[in-house]
């Protein structure tokens, strides 16, 4: 496929508003004159419309430039919903107005039509102009949220308003400006932030004692809960949207980021494999913006099958530790006995995480086999192939790790992270956890400290214990007189 017969839209290189209300006003010309239209479409059903391809030595899913033409003077309900769609369009962009497209659906003349038809129109426009959707003023929708350790901080220039950004002037004295009309300043920092839209530029700072040892992508919104030190976590929370992706695009081409492992963990299923693919090469849908979407160096790591079979021999020599803490008079005869029967257990247990395929999944391995991305991955391949040859039991949730342990999902991300991070240091296993009884004696009593009427628990050196041996057995019933040892610490509370 020729580069001059590639469509890509970027709104970094949207025109100013003046230039988009002209090419509306051109497309509300041409439907109203009747005649053939040539329209861009987001679904088509020609062939070969979005190919796997290289560019710049980056493999992605790339978006022929192919129109369809369409007599405007036919389904006159296609073609009022295409008018009202374009005139909301140039409503926005002459009021300078920003709005997500789900308010879209409330306005006027939209407020019957469904909001997965409203989106499809408002590409279809956007396509046929040749103007990325977010330059008429339609906000991208955030879903993600990324993870940040600590002592590292993300600085963004972002897009705050896209009218005055597109207008603004390209002197030599705007360049040098610190600030350009229609920017603003964002940092992050901490857990759990959400990922802006419409990003400009990332800088990565680093304190002296920080660093960052890998990029961690996946679907679930609760992997930072796991206390993984020194990564970058970005959880998509399911389908990326488009703030998600052009984000880990900018983080891929960061300086400081590009040469470290970027690792996609995801649900061992094709919705789990489709976000994989929309990550690293593109969707088809949106074939026609991959260049500012992809992260070329985003590699599978699981979990596979294999890994969810072997969780719980894995996990074995930690659940060995905590048994003997436990169980400190056990020999190592019953210890590895008790071990053996875990494991069964754990296993059986496993087994049941396992789902069934369904039609809908061979309908998507389908379409991976035509776009040709699983002969780049061959280990995603392998899972692929496995689940649609399997009939039952093929499925997994990365939830399904925690089966053998809660602590487990903590301990597979550290291993995969060791096995591919230079720098990264050996698995630790969490501490054994000290049993009830133990944990009693070690810990001063707080009700004791009350009786002598100290402020602060006083240490286990320092502090009398109160010996409720000494009671007699119908003194705790208010029977009879209460022993000396706790006669004296009321008596010394002036308690009558």
């Amino acid at each position: 496929m020729s580069t001059l017969n590639i469509l890509y839209l970027d709104w970094r290189d949207a025109p100013k508003t003046a230039e988009i209300v002209d090419k509306i006003h051109r497309l509300l010309y041409q439907i109203d004159a009747g005649g053939i239209v040539h329209l861009r479409l987001e679904h088509t059903t020609a062939a070969n419309v979005a190919n796997l391809e290289e560019d710049d030595g980056v493999t992605m899913l790339r978006r022929r430039d192919h129109t369809s033409p369409r007599d405007a003077k036919k389904r006159a309900d296609y073609w009022f919903r295409l008018l009202q769609t374009a005139t909301m369009l140039h409503d926005m962009v002459v009021t300078r107005q920003n709005l997500k497209i789900r308010f879209i659906q409330y306005r006027e003349a939209l407020h019957h039509e469904d909001l997965a038809v409203i989106k499809k129109k408002v590409i279809d426009v956007a396509l046929t102009l040749k103007i990325h959707p977010a330059a008429f003023g339609i906000e991208q929708q955030a879903g993600g949220i990324i993870s940040i350790p600590k002592g590292v901080t993300l600085e963004n220039t972002l897009v705050s308003d896209i009218f005055q950004w597109e207008d603004r002037q390209r002197s030599e004295k705007q360049k040098a400006a610190k600030s350009v009309a229609g920017t603003e300043q964002k940092r992050l920092r901490g857990t759990d932030v959400v990922i802006p839209a419409l990003v400009l530029e990332v800088k990565v700072k680093l304190e002296s004692h920080a660093r960052i040892d890998a990029v961690i992508v996946t679907e679930h919104r609760n992997l930072s809960t796991f206390g993984i030190d020194n990564v970058l976590i970005v959880m998509t929370g399911g389908f990326p949207s488009t703030a998600t992706k052009e984000y880990l695009h900018l983080l891929s081409n960061h300086n400081r980021l590009k040469d470290l492992p970027f690792l996609c963990f995801v649900d061992h299923d094709m919705g789990g494999f489709t976000i994989f693919q929309t990550l690293k090469y593109g969707s088809k849908m949106a074939a026609w913006a991959s260049k500012a979407m992809v992260c070329p160096q985003l590699q599978y790591a699981g979990p596979t099958r294999q890994d969810l079979k072997d969780s719980a021999r894995l996990y074995r020599p930690h659940w060995v530790a905590q048994f003997q803490v436990t169980h400190p008079d056990t020999n190592d005869e019953d210890v590895q006995t008790a071990a053996d029967k875990w494991v069964r257990r754990a296993n059986t247990k496993v087994g049941r995480k396992f789902s069934q395929r369904t039609a809908k999944d061979m309908e998507i391995y389908r379409s991976f086999q035509k776009l040709g991305w699983l002969d780049l991955e061959p280990k995603a391949k392998m899972e692929v192939d496995w689940i649609a040859r399997t009939e039952k039991g093929s499925k997994f949730r990365i939830a399904a790790l925690s089966t053998v342990s809660l602590d487990y999902p903590r301990l597979f991300l550290e291993t995969k992270l060791t096995q591919r991070c230079k720098n990264r240091g050996t698995v630790k296993a969490p501490p054994p956890v000290t049993p009830a009884g133990a944990r009693l004696q070690n810990t001063p009593s707080q009700f004791s400290s009350v009786l002598l009427g100290t402020e602060h628990a006083a240490s286990q050196a320092n502090m009398e214990m109160l010996d409720f041996d000494t009671v007699e057995p119908t003194a705790l019933h208010g029977q009879t007189e209460p022993s000396s040892a706790v006669e004296r610490r009321l008596t010394e509370m002036d308690v009558p």
